[in-house]
């Protein structure tokens, strides 16, 4: 009974730590698909181009913004509020060395009696640091001698087993014919395989292809829901634009004007009919991306006939 109760403790044990890591595993998959990559992007352009940046992921955990001034970009990257990477770490070590000279400096206003103890306390190390090394040496050797010895009995015990292997290394009838058989399964096996192969995607593939319609109808609403995925959902643009063309600044304020239906009353382009000009721009972007909805678009797309047939084909041809 005794045995069996430690053995339904361990099982417990088990349990709860698999249980833990799947859980763990659920909820990382969980922040990484459904938590939203929030986005903001502002610029300006009077005489010269500036812009802001600020992308954010998982609850802030990944943090990456910017700012563009006058030809100068300054970049930064934090995770979980640690910078790994950009300016501010270069700002901090710098403000690191600032203070490593500081120190310096009341180091160099110390006595000199100070200076000679620790110059005492160095070559003491040093004494104790060289008997270390002489002593490692010493066993080293030792290690190696002893690895001299066990390489001579491997390698005779090595010679044996070769001479053992070359008295038993006759073959029987059966199984040469057995051997026969499998070359030949092996044969058609590759002969298959090459047939397989020889599958390539070309334009004879898709110009042969059965449901040409369904493929592109697949393509077309992946191409619209990739758009939804990742198009802001607020923006607000202020420019005043001529290009010099009057029937082509015309074109372009009526794309701005069927924008406008969408982003509502962000967007005030105005035309400059007289000459080729881009001034006053104000721009303001924010949006927000979930990784979960370009996965399941992935998806529909992969789960059309046509386009599995062509992947599978694919797969067999890199193998």
């Amino acid at each position: 009974m005794g045995i069996l109760v430690i053995l339904w403790n361990i099982l417990k044990v088990v349990v709860f730590i698999v249980l833990f890591i799947v859980v763990l595993i659920l909820i990382i998959m969980a922040l990484v698909l459904f938590s939203p990559i929030c986005y903001n992007v502002t610029g300006s352009y009077v005489q010269c181009v500036d812009g802001k940046f600020d992308i954010k992921w998982i609850l802030g955990a990944i943090h990456a913004y910017g700012l563009y001034d006058k030809g100068n970009l300054k970049f930064s990257l934090r995770l979980f509020g640690y910078c790994i990477c950009g300016d501010d770490k270069k700002q901090k070590k710098k403000q690191q060395e600032i203070e490593y000279t500081q120190q310096d400096t009341v180091l160099s206003a110390r006595s000199k009696s100070e200076q000679q103890k620790e110059e005492v306390e160095q070559q003491e190390l040093q004494q104790n640091k060289k008997e270390t090394i002489a002593n490692e040496t010493v066993e080293t050797v030792i290690n190696t001698e002893k690895k001299e010895v066990q390489q001579n009995q491997n390698k005779k015990e090595k010679v044996k087993k070769e001479q053992t292997k070359q008295k038993h290394s006759r073959k029987n009838v059966s199984d040469i014919k057995t051997d026969s058989k499998q070359t030949k399964q092996n044969k058609k096996t590759k002969q298959s395989n090459k047939e397989n192969k020889n599958k390539k995607i070309d334009k004879d593939y898709f110009i042969h292809m059965e449901n040409k319609k369904e493929l592109l109808q697949a393509i077309a609403a992946f191409l619209k829901r990739m758009l939804k995925g990742v198009s802001p959902k607020h923006c607000s643009l202020k420019a005043t634009i001529g290009t010099g063309d009057p029937a082509l600044t015309g074109y372009l304020l009526g794309i701005a004007g069927t924008a406008k239906m969408k982003f509502g009353k962000g967007l005030k382009i105005t035309g400059d009919f007289t000459q080729k000009i881009i001034k006053d721009v104000f721009l303001d972007v924010k949006g927000k991306i979930f990784l979960s909805y370009l996965l399941y678009a992935v998806l529909r797309l992969l789960f059309v006939k046509p386009v599995y047939k062509t992947v599978m084909v694919l797969w067999k041809g890199c193998r």
